[in-house]
């Protein structure tokens, strides 16, 4: 069994409803020794995020309010030198299964981000897949040249350890 895992696919399409998603594949994976309802609400519960989401790293807001639905947003900075900002949108929710979440601008653009928990023996497998097209040339440089795809890989395994952590009530 796995604790935190990390797997990149070169492309990759989904379809969600009408609309197909392409691009690159980045996913991670953890294992968490919990049942998906639990993970699903720490997952969707505003308050939770800053628990188990690198906070002091990057900057989370659900900016929506009510109830973690169809049509939330969040919007989301980076706390770099250059801070870069973006914002996103639920578009798929499936209680205690997947959330899926469309970036509406910045560096991923287009893109979508998903969080799939799956029923396993041991409790639930939790994924976090980004699929993106990176357009605009200044994106692309920090992305591949300067150490963002490194980051972003660091911030989101950094986020599963620290998810399996608050759930299985160990320290990371």
């Amino acid at each position: 069994m796995f604790a935190i895992g990390f797997k990149k696919k070169l492309e990759a399409s989904y379809s969600i409803g009408e609309k197909v998603y392409k691009g690159r594949v980045n996913q991670h994976q953890a294992l968490i020794k919990k049942e998906p309802e639990e993970v699903c609400r720490i997952l969707v519960d505003p308050e939770q995020i800053k628990r188990w989401c690198p906070v002091e790293q990057i900057s989370v807001e659900i900016v929506t309010p009510g109830e973690f639905r169809v049509g939330t947003r969040s919007h989301f900075r980076l706390n770099f030198r250059i801070q870069p900002e973006w914002d996103s949108e639920v578009i798929h929710l499936e209680r205690n299964r997947q959330i899926i979440s469309e970036f509406l601008n910045g560096i991923f653009e287009g893109g979508i981000e998903i969080w799939d928990l799956k029923r396993v023996e041991f409790g639930t497998e939790v994924t976090h897949t980004l699929v993106y097209q990176i357009k605009r040339m200044i994106y692309r440089i920090g992305w591949f040249l300067l150490g963002g795809e490194k980051k972003h890989n660091e911030l989101t395994e950094l986020a599963l350890l620290r998810l399996k952590s608050l759930l299985e009530g160990t320290s990371s």
